[in-house]
């Protein structure tokens, strides 16, 4: 079989050319290229310690994508999937020495494990100075028989451990702190990964297909086989389902790595989901959101922290993978919390936004969350609108798909009528909420838009999210729901409609029916009631529905119809036919209307 098409199929000048991009693209970075180790200048590190990680290539961004202010000083850049020799780590501690120690973060395989400590020790022996490993172990596929000698690997998990020593570092904790945290975070560090099919090495032959039919659960990154092989007919729940059985389920012996407390829910839990290189940034959020869906349903865990994005790759890889990292409430998690926290600059690392911020937006006061604002004092009235308005729409689309069908595709008032009997099942059903007069506009905006879909339905739904913002800004408790508290309301909604559309009075559109009742209204609620001020805004929009017959049409399809004769009634009698859009506001606001002359 032949290789995989690529632009740069050397595996060499791959990862030669890879290194010297990062230099361009994070300003601060050396590079040394005889032994491929990228750096940042040594002056930055006087008075703390330094950091150091590395490996084979084909896992990017990692590691070098964490050079940084706030992670890594220095990654050791090795061949596709082949650890770095003991010269170049040596060079990589000796371009980032420090006389408070460096912390040397490494993932555990053999070939890593055993570079990385020969030249850890030597550089230890040569220079006295205080160099500490660490290995991350996080991988929960290998079970503990067949992990006995060799332990668990390194995966995706390795990258948060480089933000918190990174952080920790650059914020001045000494090197038996920094270690400390490095020993907590293992004891609750946790990762599953699956895949769809291997990665392609630049240069070698596809690998057998026939070989990966089904999903491959606890492949290695390095095309290592899986733990168990899945059908291919496994469904991405259930995938999911048994990735997080695995994670967190005390019952699996061979398996249960993390404490039998990480699915309490007073428990922080951090969640990372990563894409294994072959995957669209949209498929990754789709599962991002079914892991969080089943953390909560069937372990009653909200992550605090959430980052999703391609963390450490396996090149090509069609698969992902799950880390979880749990922590107790104890200081030293609120410390780990915190490193997470802290800015970078490393240019490989996605932040998560803590679920502190989340919950100071979800908790402000009335005043700062426009849908808790007012109390519909008569939610009855606002269910007879509703169903006015569907009676009325009911009544008039015939009428409206006729236009509709001679000047356009006919869709009108079916679109409209679909909206109407959208919000008359919510509220039958008892999705649509009453209790609060902008939170329950913005509720019809969002039926409306999601049943009428089109251009329609965007405007409006644009129309209608705008009102209920209005509503809740203008309202006044000491001046109530009076005529001039929707006028206020109505003016905002225009105006925020009119600048997503060009369409004004005259250019037969829905907009001839609406600007004219918004203006009668916002005129006569200075001096009528609510009543008397609706009924003399909504006679306007019909006049101004009805003049559309004699327009020529600018906007939509209708645009491409001839404008002297839209239809006729017969042979010698041409009538223009009013625009299907102003019918279909004229009926919604006559629905409106009768709901509020007749409650």
């Amino acid at each position: 079989m032949a290789p995989v098409r690529r632009f740069l199929n050397e595996p060499s000048e791959l990862v030669r050319e890879w290194t010297r991009s990062q230099i361009h693209l994070q300003p601060g970075l050396n590079i040394d290229e005889k032994f491929l180790v990228l750096y940042r200048d040594n002056a930055a590190h006087s008075g703390r310690v330094t950091v150091v990680s590395g490996g084979g290539s084909g896992h990017e961004p990692a590691h070098a994508g964490y050079l940084g202010e706030g992670m890594l000083d220095a990654a050791v850049i090795g061949a596709l999937f082949a650890s770095p020799n003991v010269r170049q780590i040596q060079r990589a501690l000796e371009l980032v020495s420090s006389p408070q120690g460096t912390v040397v973060v490494v993932k555990n395989y053999t070939g890593d494990k055993l570079n990385f400590a020969l030249a850890t020790e030597r550089f230890k022996a040569t220079t006295g100075k205080d160099v500490r490993m660490v290995l991350v172990n996080d991988d929960v596929a290998v079970g503990r028989s067949r992990g006995k000698f060799v332990g668990r690997r390194g995966l995706a998990g390795t990258v948060l451990v480089q933000k918190v020593v990174g952080a920790a570092a650059h914020h001045g904790l000494d090197i038996d702190n920094i270690v400390n945290l490095c020993n907590v975070i293992s004891q609750g560090l946790g990762t599953i990964g699956a895949s769809l099919e291997p990665c392609h090495v630049p240069g070698q032959l596809v690998v057998d297909g026939a070989k990966f039919s089904g999903i491959a659960l606890g492949m290695g990154i390095h095309n290592e086989p899986a733990v168990k092989n899945l059908v291919a007919t496994t469904t991405t729940r259930d995938l999911i389902a048994e990735m997080l059985d695995l994670l967190l389920d005390p019952a699996k012996p061979e398996h249960a790595f993390l404490s039998p407390e990480v699915g309490k829910r007073n428990g922080r839990l951090i969640l990372m989901l990563n894409n294994l290189g072959g995957l669209s940034t949209i498929e990754l959020g789709a599962l991002t959101s079914i892991v969080l869906s089943q953390l909560e349903e069937k372990y009653s865990i909200v992550p605090c922290r959430v980052y999703a994005g391609t963390f450490l790759s396996a090149l090509d890889g069609r698969g992902f993978s799950i880390t979880v990292l749990s922590l107790d409430h104890s200081e030293t998690a609120s410390t780990i919390l915190d490193l997470l926290d802290k800015p970078t600059t490393a240019n490989g690392w996605a932040s998560s936004i803590p679920s502190s911020q989340w919950k100071a937006l979800s908790s402000a006061s009335p005043s700062q969350n426009f849908l808790a604002s007012q109390t519909l004092s008569n939610d009855r009235l606002f269910a007879q609108i509703i169903q006015s308005i569907f009676k009325e729409v009911t009544a008039r689309e015939p009428m409206i798909t006729r236009y509709d069908t001679i000047l356009g595709d006919g869709d009108c008032g079916t679109t409209l009528l679909a909206g109407a009997k959208a919000l008359a099942d919510a509220l039958q059903t008892g999705k649509l909420s009453l209790s609060s007069l902008s939170q329950g506009m913005a509720t019809v905006a969002e039926i409306v838009t999601d049943a009428m879909g089109g251009t329609s339905g965007a405007i409006y739904g644009i129309f209608l999210s705008a009102l209920a913002a209005g509503l809740a800004q203008a309202y006044d408790q000491d001046v109530g729901m009076n005529g001039r508290y929707f006028a206020l309301a109505l003016n905002q909604a225009l105006d925020v409609l009119e600048k997503f559309t060009g369409a004004r009075v005259g250019d037969r559109t829905l907009m001839d029916a609406l600007i004219p009742f918004i203006t009668v209204f916002d005129k006569a609620s200075q001096e009528e009631d609510l009543v008397k001020s609706l009924e003399l805004a909504v006679h306007q929009s019909a006049i101004g529905c009805e003049n559309t017959r004699y327009l020529d049409s600018k906007y939509g399809r209708s645009t491409y119809v001839g404008n002297q004769s839209a239809g006729e009634t017969n042979e010698s009698d041409p009538i223009q036919i009013p625009d299907p859009g102003a019918c279909g506001i004229v009926a919604v606001l006559t629905g409106l209307l009768r709901a509020v002359q007749y409650p």
